[in-house]
């Protein structure tokens, strides 16, 4: 079962959908928050969620516009969570102006849990890269360094496993939010899987979806011996949530119409349970 989380515009909140198939969803607990945060801001944007060798949930979020820190908490049943801090990934740096997006994977390269999220370290308009930090227990959490700076702003970045390497996801912040601009819309590239806290990065595609698009997430369907991959991306700007289908990662198809989510969903990303 594909499980997807996300929050609200207007309940900044965990909330959860599930589906069989990957393409009809269905909200949990009666379309309720499952959980709401109460430390830093109390803000919760941005969740995302990964399911640890030992079977516990980790959820980590945004808070808020402005933090340092990201949100962390865990749970055993996706519907109890506890445990709830903030991580202070950078503190350490007091020019950094926000902590934007977080989420995991398990790098197999140094066997642990890294955390990605974008930030803008300095003065003046903000330009994100991505930043990242690795845990083995989520106690203990190595500092914060820079892992993938493309040489223009970049956020919401999505790492998959692809069995030889890694592809990541991310959005392409250049331009403006107005119809027409140039960027705003999601990139793929790969990297190895050799542990490194700074990768080289290759095969950058072209953009991938619409202008005005972000926060994409990626899962993949198997039907009838074949890979089906599945991207779902917040179209921010206009308030609708876009879905593409791809066979080899490279060309998408838009099949929007062809998937049901919640309604008001925001910024979700999807996991297997």
């Amino acid at each position: 079962m594909f499980v997807f989380s996300y929050f609200k515009e207007d309940d900044e909140k965990l909330y959860l959908a599930c589906s069989e198939d990957g393409y009809q969803w269905q909200e949990w607990n009666g379309g309720k928050a499952i959980f709401g945060s109460s430390v830093g801001t109390t803000q919760m944007r941005d969740p995302f969620i990964i399911r640890g060798g030992d079977g516990i949930y980790h959820l980590v979020w945004t808070d808020g516009w402005r933090s340092r820190s990201i949100g962390y908490a865990r749970s055993t049943d996706l519907l109890n969570w506890k445990d709830a801090k903030l991580i202070p990934v950078m503190e350490h740096l007091p020019l950094t102006q926000n902590t934007w997006a977080p989420e995991m994977f398990y790098d197999e390269g140094v066997e642990a849990y890294r955390v990605i999220w974008s930030s803008t370290v300095g003065e003046g308009p903000r330009n994100h890269r991505i930043w990242s930090v690795t845990t083995t227990d989520f106690e203990k959490f190595s500092e914060a360094s820079l892992f993938f700076d493309p040489g223009y702003n970049v956020i919401d970045a999505c790492v998959a496993d692809l069995g030889e390497s890694y592809l990541m996801l991310f959005k392409d912040e250049r331009g403006v939010n107005e119809p027409g601009t140039d960027f705003k819309a999601i990139r793929s590239c790969l990297f190895a899987k050799d542990g490194s806290d700074r990768p080289e990065f290759h095969d950058t595609s072209g953009l991938l979806t619409a202008p005005l698009t972000e926060g994409p997430t990626l899962y993949a369907i198997e039907r009838e011996g074949a890979t089906e991959w599945m991207m779902l991306v917040d179209g921010f700007h206009d308030h609708y949530y876009g879905a593409y289908r791809s066979y080899d990662l490279k060309t998408w198809q838009n099949v929007s119409e062809e998937v049901s989510l919640p309604k008001g969903v925001r910024h979700g990303a999807v996991f297997t349970k």
